[in-house]
């Protein structure tokens, strides 16, 4: 009362009161104003009992927290598969990776593996984002490192072809009863720097090149790792590209997050071809200097709308 004769304003307020019948409860009050002539004449007070609905709200918040408890652990789990900065500098010094997951855990990831001569560097994006694909990355980076350690010899295009039957076989999607259609797309590069050789292999996603002034575009296959096979029609093998190595060449390889981003001025996607325009129109820049690029110009043309997918870009300079 003493409050709403200073303010002349309806105030709620949560009290609790103890019952005789029903022992503690949480009643929410409304105390109303009611003036004569600006006079304040009375002061109405409703109460309603919300014990079970701040029930509910505090059985809600307990399983919210559960879940990003959870999540935040799972977080930490998938970290600890993800390259290491620091190996990948070692070996390839003039590189960067731009990676923004959209949530806590990603469906896309980097991968690296290094075996005697060889480097292998990868840019995989698994179906869907968040937890869903986080769990469908574990099957991806296990299957790769088996398939990498397990033959030296493997080219690019090798590596993928048993990528995707070993994901269809663990994902039981080889079964006459197959529902589960996940999997993952992937941009891959094998470098063998004695031979000053690259190969290249891609699941939907594509290699850019830029040597001198040109810009050079090496196509994915139009196919997913996994998925259920088509009964009555043979699949083709992964193509896989072979590139000479010259020095200065810088290439760039990226999952489908970052132009698939909705931003800009009309609401526009990012696009493969605005990735093509930064790095052909900014072709004198260090990978540092790349990264630094790409960071704030997909910040800036993302603007105030949500991220719609995992980003993940991957630049390399020999």
């Amino acid at each position: 009362i003493r409050l709403i004769r200073k303010t002349n304003d309806k105030l709620n307020q949560e009290i609790t009161i103890s019952s005789i019948s029903k022992g503690q409860r949480i009643m929410s009050f409304n105390a109303i104003p009611e003036f004569n002539e600006n006079e304040l004449e009375t002061v109405l007070f409703v109460g309603h009992d919300i014990i079970e609905a701040k029930q509910i709200e505090m059985e809600i918040k307990e399983k919210n927290n559960k879940i990003n408890e959870s999540i935040n652990y799972a977080q930490r789990i998938q970290s600890s598969i993800l390259p290491s900065n620091t190996i990948i500098q070692e070996y390839l010094p003039n590189s960067f990776i731009f990676y923004l997951p959209r949530d806590v855990v990603s469906g896309d990831f980097p991968w690296f593996f290094k075996k005697e001569d060889i480097v292998y560097i990868a840019a995989v994006d698994c179906t869907g984002h968040g937890v869903p694909g986080a769990l469908l990355s574990f099957i991806g980076y296990f299957q790769l490192n088996n398939i990498v350690d397990h033959d030296v010899n493997y080219s690019a295009g090798q590596i993928l072809d048993k990528l995707h039957y070993g994901v269809r076989t663990t994902l039981k999607q080889d079964r006459v009863d197959a529902e589960a259609r996940d999997g993952m797309d992937i941009a891959l590069v094998r470098i063998d720097f004695k031979k000053k050789e690259l190969q290249f292999a891609g699941a939907h996603r594509p290699l850019f090149l830029l040597r001198k002034d040109e810009l050079l575009e090496y196509k994915g296959n139009r196919k997913a790792i996994g998925g259920i096979p088509h009964r009555n029609k043979p699949e083709n093998d992964f193509e896989n590209h072979v590139i000479e190595i010259k020095k200065g060449d810088k290439i760039f390889f990226f999952s489908d997050g970052m132009p698939d981003q909705v931003g800009g001025p009309d609401d526009r996607k990012y696009s493969s071809q605005r990735i093509r325009d930064n790095i052909l129109n900014n072709k004198d820049l260090t990978m540092q200097q790349y990264y630094t690029l790409f960071a704030n110009d997909f910040k800036k043309y993302k603007g105030k709308n949500k991220q719609i997918d995992d980003v993940l870009l991957i630049g390399i300079e020999f």
